[in-house]
């Protein structure tokens, strides 16, 4: 072959080069996008400490080093009894009933894996109370709770600041984090306005929670105490979120007992109860076992009820006989509620500053339990009065009647439907629900698709935001690989066909000009 000009030449080594080039990037952003891809897991457990059991779940998300905010999904979940808050007086105990659940959980995690795994335990309603009656044996709890997971192998964070009570407007805020989460309202790929979120109620054994994204947010700094500033994938939100102590079903109903016993003769046993159907005796109990909570005698339930009921001498043991009277049963009820104090207005109850409920919401936990008793098989679009008339009906029904219906196993639970139905409607009501407009808007159910409704998950969600990613730090997503993979694919056809047309051509010259000279 000839000598080339000199312009052919330089368009050559041109082209030889982006030929080069192209096969480089080529390779190059084939094993960056392998190695971006290749995003491993991380797991991390909850234990939800509550009021009346303990709750254990196993979360696990993609463990990308780019995220804000995890999309954790719950792989497992347990609960035992009795809760750590029955082992104030023996913290090595609360680790035992822990530790074959927890042992359970991880098993399918590899050991070599189990040290990266953070564990998490919140305390919440139960331990709160805990901390009025006895502060310093409560927080020791803590401390052994913490020396007795580091044998679980899992990473036991010290100081122990994922080992801690977790407030009750906490509870309710990751409350709301969960039910937008599980409805697809807050996630990587859809951060819907505040307007379209939806609220959280929760009714828990020892306290319930209030939370939504209203409208605006007040002047008042004292108003807006229980507003929360919350950022999730990258939207950010104002949540309000309150949380009642001792307005659990547990602790409440222990409450109504306590006065009711207060207000009758040790003389009269079994004492006449209207909150319980007609006919239907409760076993016997110890007196005392009614009035050892500070929901019930002490300083804060003076503060919080304003009026305590006084065991009289000579209760000692004490049984209840129902006598299906919901009227007598919801004036208990009712007076345990103040409406008339309220200094910045407007107020739920107990003087409490909440905004006006706006849009949909989500009750669970306590205030679904009843509910699906009374209307199986729907969750949606009550009035006030339809649930009032349906609770009511369940009250005067004779127990015998009733009983005839569930299995002996159920019967103490069903029982006390009478009273929870009653309660429900009425601390809805206190929290602004007072039509049968305001109803509608809520849909019970303590599950969403098959998931647990809880704080643990919201809890998780906004943790995973603050946990170190193992991943390694490329980002190198589809909608960047495939558009330069075609650039450079592109680049590298065009160059070598032109290369080939050039030599083509060039050889079609070499041989012309060698005819010519013959």
């Amino acid at each position: 072959m000839g000598c080339f000009p000199e312009k052919r030449r330089k368009t050559l080594t041109l082209l030889t080069v982006l030929v080069v080039l192209s096969i480089l990037g080529l390779v190059i952003i084939c094993v960056v996008f392998g190695i971006a891809q290749a995003i491993g897991t991380k797991n991390a457990v909850v234990i939800d400490a509550g009021s009346s059991s303990s709750k254990l779940s196993l979360y696990q998300w993609k463990d990308d080093p780019f995220r804000t905010n995890a999309l954790v999904q719950q792989v497992m979940q347990d609960k035992v009894k009795p809760p750590i808050s029955a082992f104030v007086h023996d913290p090595f105990g609360a680790y035992g009933v822990l530790e074959g659940p927890l042992n359970r959980m991880v098993a399918g995690i590899p050991e070599n894996k189990r040290s990266t795994v953070p564990v998490y335990l919140a305390a919440t309603a139960g331990m709160r109370l805990e901390l009025l009656k006895d502060p310093l044996s409560t927080l020791d709890l803590f401390d052994v709770l913490r020396r007795g997971l580091l044998k679980s192998g899992l990473d036991v964070e010290y100081p122990n600041e994922r080992f801690r009570m977790l407030s009750g407007s906490e509870e309710g805020l990751y409350g709301w984090v969960s039910v937008n989460n599980i409805l697809d309202k807050i996630t990587a790929s859809t951060q819907v306005s505040s307007e379209r979120t939806i609220g959280s109620l929760d009714l828990g054994g020892a306290s319930t929670q209030i939370s939504f994204a209203p409208r605006q947010r007040p002047d008042s700094e004292k108003a807006a105490v229980d507003y929360y500033s919350l950022k999730l994938f990258g939207a950010r939100y104002e949540v309000y979120s309150h949380s009642f102590l001792c307005y659990g079903k547990d602790q409440f109903e222990k409450r109504v007992h306590a006065l009711i016993i207060s207000s009758t003769s040790p003389s009269q046993n079994p004492i006449p109860h209207p909150c319980f159907p007609s006919g239907y005796t409760t076993s016997s109990k110890d007196a005392n076992s009614f009035f050892d909570s500070p929901c019930i005698t002490g300083a804060y339930a003076e503060k919080t009820f304003s009026k305590n009921p006084i065991k009289q001498p000579g209760w000692t043991t004490v049984q209840f006989v129902g006598t299906g009277n919901p009227d007598a049963c919801r004036r208990t009820i009712e007076e345990q509620f103040n409406k008339t104090y309220c200094p910045t207005s407007p107020c739920s109850f107990n003087g409490v500053y909440q905004p006006s409920v706006s849009g949909a919401f989500r009750a669970y936990s306590g205030f679904s339990y009843v509910m699906a008793y009374l209307f199986a098989g729907k969750s949606t679009g009550f009035t006030k009065t339809e649930v009032m008339n349906a609770v009511r009906k369940f009250c005067v029904t004779p127990w015998n009647e009733t009983a005839g219906t569930v299995g002996p196993s159920e019967q103490s639970i069903v029982a006390k439907y009478c009273f929870d139905g009653l309660y429900v409607t009425t601390l809805l009501e206190n929290m602004g629900f007072g039509t049968d407009e305001q109803w509608k808007t809520i849909t019970f159910g303590d599950k969403i698709d098959g998931a647990s409704v809880s704080w643990a998950l919201g809890y998780m969600l906004d943790q995973s935001g603050y946990l170190p990613s193992d991943s390694p730090k490329l980002n190198l997503p589809v909608a960047a690989f495939v558009p330069l993979l075609v650039i450079f694919f592109a680049i590298l056809v065009v160059c070598v066909t032109m290369l080939i047309v050039i030599m083509h051509h060039e050889k079609e010259k070499e041989a012309f000009h060698e005819d010519s000279e013959h």
